[in-house]
């Protein structure tokens, strides 16, 4: 728009006493003074232009409710502003601004305010002035402190602080009683606040809280310790030199460690720097068995110091020290502090060779130093083993930079911690847990906070999230893992292909351990199970009546229905993905065989016996109703195969539980892997090596590519028919294709569904998704305040269903309109998921419960007046509020907002989920399921109560 343009515009809406004017994606570089004249008007939208300056006239506008400045090239906002006291809504998102005008806290009136994207380093006091503001936005900036008087905003709804610089917040947060969102992800929390912020928002209000009381309040210097290495190479030695204590002097016959060990409070080291601070290592001596790999990675973290130890007797590569070191970088990140140690020097009279630059070249940013002991031979200056007292130094150097150093924590909670980890018991119930916080003053959400972020850090194993495990809480893990241990070192396991009867647990866990002297009473049996089948070790089979552990899975490929090579069956179809990974993370194949044990296959032989198709190397699979996959590791790369008529489904289940298997327990991998699809080419009669990034090619499709050419065999491929199968589609798009009447509909209609559920998974953790809504007396026209009913639904894949037991999942009360307002949107979408889900899940469901639940409801009459009802409004004058802006998923804000708002509802009316008729299960996509109490049950592996 010029210049010119823009003038006539202005003047003609000045002469109209225009309420509205919305100039935005016009191409604007000035905005000239006379928008100073627009006196009557009441929204301006400028966003998406290319202004550097606002004219001071703007302060004119003193009827302005709405100002949208976002997108820009802002650097500066001009001190006029503070004349536009009726403002309730400032959008100045997406610009260059450093600093906010003093006078900003004049608007007094504001209500939203967004200053996402900027270059601020701090947040103006006078921001805080502004008592109106329910929302916040200022994530994206350059924040390193929150000022202590954000608490003075007591009407706050939600705060966006997202990726900032933040390693803490003020205690004063948890004084916001009406914040109901609030977004801390992408900064650099220290582990205690990062681990209160991920038990949810009750959970950190009750830890900042705690942290008001001065006087209770004290810095915290703890760290952990953890020594890795091959066996035999004298990690336990090393660490009784380091402990030093009398009557525990190393010697060169260790016995061998199973599992992990820990001796909480084992090593305490003065600080370098602070002379009345002592700093408490938690030591973990780590087995160093092969078999252990795989399990004891749990337990790396990113706030500890490795000694990596190797011995020079045996040389650098026969201890594996390049591999621990990608290990640690693979579960941790670059964020390890590692110490690289050469032990028993002198015992051994070896020089301790090792290619420094090579290591440093490869993992600098990692590696703390390299050292030399001998934990066997006596210093004659002191009374510790040579090198000891110069590495407790270097370790005490490397603890002070770590994160966590000094962090507040309150005295009662910390002596409540203390007292549980002095206990001799390894295993107490959570009552127990609870009743011990209370000795120490700590009610109840207190006490579930402080189980959760002793978890998080490592102290116990706790998991609040699953309901056949929240009722017990393991004190020492490595008694814990040494029961797993025991597991993954039974030969018979072994040799019978991975199955563990249940009649064989007394066996391994107390006849014969693999100790000797370690044994578990049976009453623990199913607990372990449970803890086997979380951490990925083990699933239960059928029968109810054994668990396979799948490390023990054969190695050889068994006989399988079809192979990669050949060509489909008939009126099928193929796709191909690979994960190409710069290393191979351990456990990656046995955990997908237990996180993809719903779909495991199995071939009855002729001698009767059950063959089950997996191996060491890969695993077969089929996904009843939607086709069967064959999934390899070929060297650095995870091949998947899917076949089906419609394969794209059960390709994108695969993708969605390998993706979140390596987010979860790899987070080293973050940029060491993608996904990819193999060159659809054949050379001399074999398939041709080419990949082709699934990313890139989306990037070149949207560009205007049509074909992209193979590196490998020069042949030019089709981008669409590449990327078939992986492409994002639009959800209307989606929609569209779902209701043709073509084979596979019912896998059209999954992944349709798959995708909406899973861009509310972070929404939903703590509520469901699925609901029907309408007015009691009927009328949905208007929208004021009235008596609206909620009807929750059972989220079961295929059997979508309304909860039926009886006295649970129906609500009925008076809602505000603005309230009904923010949650049609999303009950708008949540209609047309359920229309569409119907024709399937009505059938199901009547099966599962032997009854017409559904068809003889009405519910399909309901779901249509509701679609038909909630889109009219929304196509009329509803002012649409968005309160928090999600991050990414492909809902729109308002449908995000809309689910949000319809947990706090519920939150309102029933907040202890009394009546909500359903529970939630944790899935292996990192998604959560809201399932009746029959499919829950249906759901959960056969264990018995008690395993004799």
């Amino acid at each position: 728009m010029t210049k010119k343009e823009l003038l006539q515009i202005i003047k003609k809406s000045a002469r109209e006493k225009a309420k509205t004017l919305d100039f935005s994606r016009k191409n604007i570089k000035e905005l000239p003074p006379e928008i100073g004249q627009l006196t009557n008007l009441t929204s301006l939208y400028l966003h998406d232009n290319q202004l550097t300056t606002v004219p001071p006239e703007v302060g004119q506008l003193t009827n302005l409710k709405t100002l949208d400045l976002s997108h820009n090239q802002l650097t500066t906002v001009p001190s006029e502003i503070g004349g536009l006291t009726n403002l309730t809504s400032l959008d100045i998102d997406n610009n260059q601004l450093t600093t906010m005008p003093s006078e900003i806290g004049k608007l007094t009136k504001l209500m939203r305010f967004d200053l996402d994207n900027n270059k601020l380093t701090g947040i103006a006091l006078e921001i805080v002035q502004l008592t109106n503001l329910e929302t916040l936005y200022l994530s994206g900036n350059r924040l390193t402190s929150v000022p202590s008087e954000i608490g003075k905003l007591t009407k706050l709804t939600s705060l966006d602080l997202y990726g900032n610089q933040l390693t803490t917040v003020p205690p004063e947060i948890g004084r916001l009683a009406k914040l109901t969102e609030l977004s801390l992800n992408n900064n650099p929390l220290n582990p205690t606040l990062h681990s209160a912020f991920e038990s949810g928002l009750d959970a950190l209000r009750s830890y900042l809280l705690s942290l008001e009381e001065t006087e209770r309040r004290e810095a915290l210097y703890e760290a952990k310790l953890v020594l890795v290495g091959e066996g035999k190479v004298g990690k336990t030695t090393l660490l009784k030199a380091l402990m030093n204590r009398e009557g525990e002097k190393p010697t060169d016959d260790e016995p061998t460690t199973h599992g992990v060990n820990i001796d909480i409070q084992a090593l305490h080291l003065s600080h370098p720097n602070k002379d009345d601070v002592v700093i408490q290592f938690n030591a973990w001596d780590f087995g160093g068995q092969e078999v252990y790999r795989v399990t004891h990675q749990f337990f790396f973290s990113r706030h500890a110091i490795y000694l990596l130890v190797w011995e020079p007797r045996a040389g650098v590569q026969q201890c594996q020290v390049e591999d621990w070191l990608k290990l640690i970088r693979l579960r941790v990140g670059e964020d390890a502090r590692v110490i690289i140690i050469s032990s028993h020097c002198r015992t051994g009279q070896r020089i301790a060779r090792i290619d420094k630059p090579v290591f440093l070249r490869d993992y600098g940013s990692m590696i703390v130093g390299f050292h030399e002991v001998d934990s066997l031979v006596p210093d004659a200056e002191t009374d510790e083993m040579v090198g000891v007292s110069e590495l407790k130094e270097l370790i005490a150097e490397t603890a002070q930079g770590l994160q966590q150093m000094g962090t507040k924590f309150n005295r009662n909670w910390r002596e409540a911690r203390d007292a549980m980890l002095a206990r001799a018991e390894p295993h107490i119930s959570y009552h127990t847990f609870t009743e011990i916080c209370a000795e120490h003053g700590l009610d109840e959400t207190a006490a579930l906070t402080l189980a959760k972020m002793m978890h998080s850090l490592g102290y116990i194993v706790f998991y609040s999230d699953d309901e056949r495990l929240k009722g017990d809480v393991v004190l020492q893990p490595e008694w814990m893992t040494k029961a797993i241990g025991f597991v993954l070192e039974d030969r018979i396991t072994e040799e019978m292909d991975g199955i563990l009867p249940d009649s064989r647990l007394k066996e391994v866990w107390w006849e014969k351990p693999a100790d000797e002297k370690t044994r578990y009473e049976s009453s623990l049996y199913p607990f372990f199970i449970r803890l086997m089948e979380k951490y990925n070790v083990s699933y239960r089979l059928e029968d109810g009546n054994a668990s396979l552990v799948a490390q023990h899975v054969p190695q050889v490929r068994p006989d399988l229905p079809w192979l990669p090579e050949e060509a489909p069956a008939n009126k099928l179809r193929r796709l191909a993905m690979i994960c190409v990974m710069e290393g191979i993370p351990p456990g990656i194949v046995p955990w997908m065989i237990v996180r993809t044990h719903e779909h495991a296959c199995e071939q009855r032989c002729n001698d009767g016996s059950i063959h089950r198709l997996h191996w060491q190397k890969g695993m077969f699979l089929n996904n009843i109703g939607h086709g069967e996959a064959y999934l390899e590791l070929r060297g650095r790369e995870f091949h998947v195969y899917t076949e089906a008529v419609w394969p794209v489904f059960f390709m994108t289940v695969i993708k969605g539980i390998l993706t979140r298997l390596i987010t979860d327990n790899w987070p080293g991998m973050k940029d060491g892997y993608y996904f990819a699809v193999p060159c659809r080419e054949k050379v001399t009669g074999q398939m041709c090596d080419g990949r082709f990034d699934i990313e890139a090619l989306r990037q070149f499709l949207n560009e205007g590519d049509a074909t992209i050419r193979c590196q490998v065999c020069r042949q030019r491929q089709d981008i669409i028919e590449l990327l078939y199968g992986f492409e994002e589609h639009k959800l209307d798009e989606q929609l569209q294709r779902i209701e043709e009447k073509v084979d596979g509909l019912d896998s059209h209609i999954a992944n349709y569904v798959m995708a909406i559920m899973h861009a509310m998974a972070n929404e939903a953790k703590q509520g469901p998704r699925l609901f029907t809504i309408e007015p009691v007396d009927g009328y949905w026209r208007q929208l004021v305040m009235k008596r609206y009913r909620f009807q929750l639904w059972c989220e079961a894949e295929g059997c979508q269903h309304p909860v039926l037991e009886e006295g649970k999942g129906v609500y009925e009360f008076k809602v505000l309109s603005e309230r009904i307002g923010r949650i049609l949107p999303y009950a708008n979408i949540i209609a047309g998921v359920l229309k569409t889900l119907l024709p399937i899940a009505a059938p199901a469901a009547n099966l599962f419960f032997d009854a017409k639940v559904i068809n003889e409801s009405g519910i399909k009459d309901h779901l249509d007046l509701m679609k038909e009802s909630t889109g009219k409004l929304l196509q009329g004058d509803l002012e649409i509020h968005e309160p928090m802006k999600m991050k990414d998923g492909v809902l729109k804000g308002t449908e995000r907002s809309g689910i949000l708002e319809l947990h706090t509802v519920l939150r309102g009316e029933d907040p202890n989920h009394e009546k909500l008729g359903l529970k939630r299960m944790p899935t292996y996509s990192g998604d959560y399921l809201w399932l009746c109490d029959k499919h829950y049950k249906e759901a959960q592996p056969k264990i018995p109560e008690k395993i004799e």
